[in-house]
């Protein structure tokens, strides 16, 4: 039950105002347990109640994984309340119905998007080690290497959900977009070009199968043993001489509010993964024999 009523609300401003009055019938008075209409004693109140009614906006079951970021907007959406005079609900006091907005400034659920956004907490985003790292101690120079995530990080991810007034609220994240980082020093001692640059590699439109466990995206059987230092491909960066590279990913979410089934975009979210550094160095000699 709520008794402060904003200014601003339709509540408040229902009937003709705050202070205006309304007739019905006081308590003890319900037309329900009277033999005769006449023993009702009318009175004359400036209270009024509002019970929710028929719900326009019903709460289904998301399937967050496959999620779209479709329904009524907030502004589409109202709310149905019953209206009732004095300080009882007996049928005698029902006065209609009122359609609240959902905005309206009683029931507004963007006020809680604070709260939202300081409880989601998204999976930590980690950039793949390479296979030759472990193999070798680092990269390889003009060997390229392969840019990815941890697999499980790129799924749709959602906050904890929270009851408002009625409402039940989320805020949805859809992965979008991936890239990377990529900054690198070469070695004084034996210099090559340096590199400071964005490498992308997943878009909108892109289509990566996720892997459960495993890098995002995955390597690609074709890629090259050698190549042109640089970014010679979408994901991938070639190290140009010995050195030291840092790589930070870089994770773009469509950000979705939702509210009992309407939906209120927001702003994109970019999430980062802690930067990693490896060395890069030569191959002095390959033995290619079995």
């Amino acid at each position: 039950m709520f008794t402060s009523i904003p200014s601003g609300s339709a509540f408040r401003s229902h009937g003709g105002g705050a202070a205006a009055e309304c007739e019905g019938v006081g308590e003890g008075d319900d037309p329900a347990t009277l033999d005769v209409v006449e023993e009702q004693q009318p009175i004359r109140s400036t209270r009024w109640i509002f019970i929710e009614g028929v719900a326009v906006v019903v709460p289904l079951p998301i399937d967050f994984d496959a999620y779209e970021p479709e329904g009524p907007s907030l502004a589409e959406v109202t709310r149905t309340f019953s209206v009732y005079c004095a300080d009882t609900f007996y049928s005698g006091n029902f006065k209609g119905f009122i359609e609240v907005a959902a905005t309206d400034a009683m029931l507004d659920p963007r006020t809680q998007l604070t709260n939202l956004y300081n409880g989601l907490q998204l999976e930590e985003l980690a950039v793949y080690e390479n296979k030759v790292v472990g193999e070798w101690g680092g990269l390889v120079v003009r060997s390229p290497a392969w840019l990815a995530i941890n697999g499980s990080a790129w799924r749709t991810q959602r906050s904890n959900p929270q009851y408002y007034r009625g409402w039940t609220l989320y805020l949805i994240t859809v992965p979008t977009a991936l890239d990377f980082e990529v900054v690198f020093v070469p070695d004084p001692d034996r210099p090559s070009t340096p590199f400071s640059g964005v490498v992308p590699c997943v878009g909108a439109d892109d289509d990566f199968p996720r892997v459960e466990n495993s890098e995002f995206p995955s390597r690609p059987n074709a890629l090259a043993d050698f190549a042109e230092p640089g970014s010679n491909q979408d994901c991938e960066w070639t190290p140009p001489g010995p050195g030291e590279v840092t790589i930070t990913a870089r994770q773009t979410f469509a950000v979705s509010f939702w509210a009992s089934g309407a939906v209120e975009p927001q702003p994109d979210y970019v999430w980062e993964s802690p930067p990693v550094s490896f060395r890069v160095g030569e191959l002095v000699a390959v033995n290619v024999n079995d």
